[in-house]
């Protein structure tokens, strides 16, 4: 879905209209979905606490892989946010143009 000019949002030179504005839209809508997904699996990984009881090497590695994971999630909620909110700005300037 990438533009030629590598924007992840949809190409406005040819003027604004009700189809690009469609377009963001549904970016956006897909775009909260896959956040909202990142947010409870990260959310359920961190609900999750390595038992005392775990002393092997593997055991230790599976917590420390899962902290890991959780640290990775917490990036892509980010980077997904961010995201979103670019794509708010886009339909934000293409109301403002119809």
């Amino acid at each position: 879905m990438e533009s030629p000019g590598g924007s992840i949002l949809p190409e406005t030179s040819g003027g604004p209209d009700a189809e690009t504005l469609a377009r963001l839209r549904e970016q956006r809508r897909l775009l909260r979905g896959v956040r909202d997904g990142v947010e409870e699996s990260g959310r359920r990984l961190a609900g999750q606490e390595s038992p005392a009881a775990w002393r092997s090497p593997a055991q230790r590695a599976y917590g420390s892989r899962r902290n890991e994971l959780s640290i990775d999630l917490s990036g892509a909620w980010r980077a997904l946010d961010d995201a979103l909110w670019a794509v708010d700005e886009a339909i934000d300037r293409v109301k403002a143009a119809l």
